[in-house]
C-alpha cells in the first residue's frame, strides 16, 4: 500500500468514526493532523483521490494587497 492509500484510508476511517483528527504514517514518520472541520477534512480526501485518479486541477490564486494610501 502506498503512502497515498494509507493517507487516503485513516482520511476515510475518520470520516467514518466522526473524528476530525486524522493519523497517519508517511514515509516512516507519524504524523497527526487536526482538522478545523468535516468540510476540510472532506476537502482533503477528495485531493488526495485526485492525486490518484492521476491529476488535480489547480486553481489560480490572484491576490491584491491595497496599503490604503493614494
Amino acid at each position: 500500500m502506498t503512502t497515498l492509500d494509507e493517507e487516503i484510508a485513516a482520511l476515510r476511517e475518520a470520516i467514518a468514526s466522526g473524528a476530525l483528527k486524522v493519523r497517519s504514517r508517511v514515509n516512516g514518520v507519524e504524523k497527526e493532523v487536526a482538522y478545523a472541520s468535516y468540510d476540510d477534512l472532506r476537502k482533503r480526501l477528495d485531493f488526495l483521490r485526485g492525486l490518484q485518479a492521476g491529476g488535480v486541477r489547480r486553481k489560480a490564486i490572484l491576490a491584491a494587497v491595497h496599503s490604503g494610501r493614494s
